[in-house]
Parts: C-alpha cells; sequence; structure tokens
C-alpha cells in the first residue's frame, strides 16, 4: 500500500511538472518549468526519501545538493563564461546541475523505475535554459555530468565530503564499493 502511494505520489509531481511545460510551448512558460523543477526534481528526491523512512538516504540527497551548489557555483565564478544572451556565469548552467542532482539522487538510490522520469524532467530543465538563451547545450551537459558525478561518489561510493573554512579548503573521505 505504502509503495503504491508512494509510486503515485512521485508520478503526480513529475506529470504535474512535465504536463505544465508541455502545455503551452510559449518560452515563458518553459522557462517558468525550468526555474520550478530545478527544485521540484531534488525536492521530490527528498519526499521519497522521507516517505519510504530512508535517513539515510535523505541525507545522501542533501550532501549530493550542497556540493553540487557548491561545486558549480565555484566553477561559474571562477570561469565567467559568457551566456548566449550576453550576461556572465554561463558554464555550467546551474539550474540543470541542480535538477539533474535530484535525478541523479533519485536513480542511483531508487532506481530506473523513478530515475528515469526524473532524468527525463531534468532533460526538460536543460532544455528550457539552451531553448531561452541563458545556455549553450555544453554548459547543460557539464552541468548534468557534474551533478550526476558529485550524487554518485555520494550515493554509490559513500563518500563523505566536509568543508574547512580555516584551512581555505575541503577533505573528501570514502570508500570504494565494488
Amino acid at each position: 500500500m505504502t509503495r503504491k502511494i508512494i509510486s503515485a505520489f512521485f508520478a503526480l509531481i513529475l506529470g504535474a511538472t512535465t504536463f505544465a511545460a508541455s502545455a503551452d510551448a510559449e518560452n515563458y512558460k518553459l522557462e517558468r518549468y525550468g526555474d520550478i523543477a530545478q527544485v521540484g526534481i531534488p525536492a521530490a528526491g527528498l519526499l521519497l526519501a522521507f516517505a519510504q523512512e530512508d535517513y539515510e538516504g535523505a541525507v545522501q540527497a542533501l550532501e549530493g545538493a550542497f556540493w553540487t551548489f557548491g561545486i558549480t557555483q565555484a566553477v561559474k565564478y571562477g570561469l565567467d563564461a559568457e551566456r548566449p544572451n550576453g550576461g556572465g556565469r554561463s558554464f555550467p548552467s546551474g539550474h540543470t546541475s541542480a535538477a539533474s542532482q535530484g535525478a541523479a539522487f533519485i536513480y542511483f538510490r531508487y532506481g530506473p523505475k523513478y530515475g528515469i522520469p526524473a532524468y527525463a524532467a531534468a532533460a526538460l530543465v536543460g532544455y528550457s535554459r539552451v531553448e531561452n538563451d541563458y545556455h549553450y547545450w555544453h554548459d547543460v551537459a557539464a552541468g548534468m555530468a557534474l551533478a550526476t558525478g558529485v550524487q554518485y561518489l555520494v550515493t554509490k561510493k559513500g563518500w563523505s565530503m566536509t568543508a574547512s573554512p580555516k584551512m581555505g579548503g575541503f577533505n573528501v573521505m570514502g570508500s570504494w564499493k565494488f
């Protein structure tokens, strides 16, 4: 029973966001979808973890989001690449990395049944960013790859990363699981 409720809830969240984007192809609605789904997909993953009382998974989702955001912003500000619309900090796409982190968490923690629809929703976020001239395709691909890599290390390899502000860096600890 609980599994059916979780499946229905998750399908409702992804279905509603996908419908909102595809119901009208106007750029504004597509842009709004990207703005909402960059938060909605990771939130759906976190809700899925809590619904299954998977507290270890919830911590992994939060840790993956934290490190994905931090690394994405560091690269954005470090490179300050020009956007198609003339703005700055194009590479990598922050919206896409946020959405992809949620999708990667869902995929790695709960499998393809939930993960593939989540990745499809994240890909639509990337499309929205390119279609509205905020990013190039390589910005979107880099955001997706970065988020997937970080979440893979956190979820599948058991890596834990900690920041050390006094030392001016961070520490990565983990164990390889084969």
